[in-house]
């Protein structure tokens, strides 16, 4: 394989990473959500904080692995990579996470109506 092909692979494996990663990192953003409830602005300005960082993070990539070409198959391995990483991983993730939720909740509320029935 060619030098220049194999720069091209790599590029392309490095922007499907980069898509992983950013989804990793909202899905920290989901399951802080979970379990520490949000309004509707800070959630927003959560998102916004996140997606200004993806385009850093996404010009980054652009900018060191490609000295700032424009590539688009890049920007769609990124995005393929978020949406890999979405359908495969998160959520099966969150799916288990939220059920733990509704476990927990329902055990935390049994304990407290046994402490309130003893109290009486």
């Amino acid at each position: 394989m060619s030098e220049a092909i194999q720069y091209e692979v790599h590029l392309a494996i490095l922007s499907i990473g980069t898509g992983v990663g950013l989804m990793v990192l909202y899905d920290f953003f989901r399951i802080l959500r979970m379990f520490v409830k949000h309004n509707t602005f800070w959630t927003g300005v959560e998102d916004f904080g996140y997606w200004i960082y993806c385009a850093v993070v996404t010009f980054d990539l652009l900018y060191k692995q490609n000295d700032g070409s424009l590539r688009a198959y890049a920007i769609v391995g990124t995005l393929a990579g978020m949406a890999v990483y979405q359908y495969l991983v998160s959520q099966r993730v969150l799916k288990y996470l939220k059920k733990g939720q509704e476990y927990f909740k329902m055990k935390f509320k049994r304990r407290r109506q046994k402490a309130n029935q003893v109290k009486r």
